[in-house]
């Protein structure tokens, strides 16, 4: 009887697991997708001349996104967006090592309530305003992060709420975060600001601005925040008949300094990304390549400067598996010293279904 009484619990859990499809459809329903990033390549890091790591032959999954999608009615749904990663001693800015490791943790998990075109709001880790969007014109993502992000320089998701739009000719999406990023929803004592607004005059043109204000999640009792950080972004971008060209611009304040002691000196920063690709009429192919410069202490260290650069080829072996043979070289110096370069190339994959 005590052995019933303890096994009814369990059945009656195993009974609901059972019966997810049937309950989705009276409410809705439930799609699931992946996406996935692949690379096996060759780095070859030198400082000052001499070879460290990270060096030698490796494979990468960077990125493996689960998401499950359900729709509740007409107006609301939800998604939950877990990310896996393995890092095998890589870092691509500016050729630091770091630990293999392998986590699982949460992207995204959002209500979402769509009231109109112009008027979409999310409760949750969401997409922040500026990063997604630029990756969504780039288009190469699984190959290298766009400018921001691949800088540290912002967040591709974040816990708090958002508002976006788009009607075609503008689209816009404004968030209130807590500021620490998707891997760390903990609270601190006043939420971030970050704000886009893009205009599409013509099909085809996209021109967009960004601004971000607050204390990236550090202002706390214990640890009062000193400064408050600012990002202001551009892109002008164009992409329509198989061509894209892009540039993205930032230029950033006191990010890296919101504790920073009052009298010491803050840093600026600001660079600049451009990016173009082609894809090849009546065929499965394209090619890409990318420039950029950065300039992490622009007031303190002028003359410290990370120059990135990639150019390959891609090609569709279907709608669900892109794959590219690319070259990336990115050098990190300035006067005093310092003089890191990192070389890349190998195979990148992008699975998507």
């Amino acid at each position: 009887m005590r052995k019933t009484l303890l096994l009814a619990p369990v059945a009656a859990a195993v009974a609901l697991a059972l019966s997810p499809v049937a309950q989705a459809d009276d409410a809705g329903t439930t799609t699931i997708s992946n996406t996935g990033f692949i690379d096996f390549t060759s780095i070859n890091t030198k400082n000052a001349g001499a070879t460290v790591d990270p060096n030698g032959y490796g494979l990468d999954v960077t990125r493996w996104y689960l998401t499950v999608l359900h729709t509740i009615d007409d107006t609301w749904s939800t998604n939950l967006t877990t990310d896996f990663n393995l890092l095998s001693n890589k870092d691509s800015v500016g050729g630091k090592f770091t630990e293999g490791e392998t986590q699982v943790f949460i992207k995204k998990a959002y209500l979402q309530g769509k009231f109109s075109d112009m008027a979409v709001l999310h409760i949750g880790s969401y997409d922040m305003p500026w990063a997604p969007y630029v990756e969504g014109i780039y288009g190469y993502r699984f190959v290298e992060k766009t400018l921001t992000d691949r800088e540290s320089f912002s967040n591709t998701a974040d816990w708090g709420i958002n508002l976006s739009g788009n009607n075609g000719m503008f689209n816009y999406s404004a968030s209130m975060v807590n500021g620490g990023g998707f891997k760390n929803p903990s609270r601190s004592k006043g939420m971030d600001f970050d704000a886009r607004l893009g205009f599409v005059p013509v099909d085809g043109l996209t021109i967009a601005v960004d601004l971000f204000s607050g204390k990236r999640g550090l202002d706390t009792e214990t640890t009062p925040a000193v400064n408050t950080a600012s990002r202001q972004d551009l892109l002008v971008a164009w992409k329509a008949s198989g061509l894209t060209v892009g540039a993205e611009y930032m230029t950033a304040d006191k990010y890296n300094d919101v504790l920073t002691p009052a009298g010491s000196p803050t840093t600026k920063s600001d660079g600049y990304s451009v990016f173009g690709s082609f894809d090849i009429p009546n065929t499965d192919y394209s090619v890409f390549a990318r420039d950029d410069s950065f300039k992490p202490k622009k007031d303190t260290d002028s003359s410290l400067e990370d120059k990135y650069f990639n150019a390959g080829f891609a090609w569709k072996t279907n709608k669900n598996l892109t794959w590219a043979f690319a070259y990336k070289n990115d050098k990190l110096s300035d006067s005093s010293g310092v003089d890191v370069k990192t070389e890349e190339f190998g195979v990148w994959a992008q699975v998507k279904f």
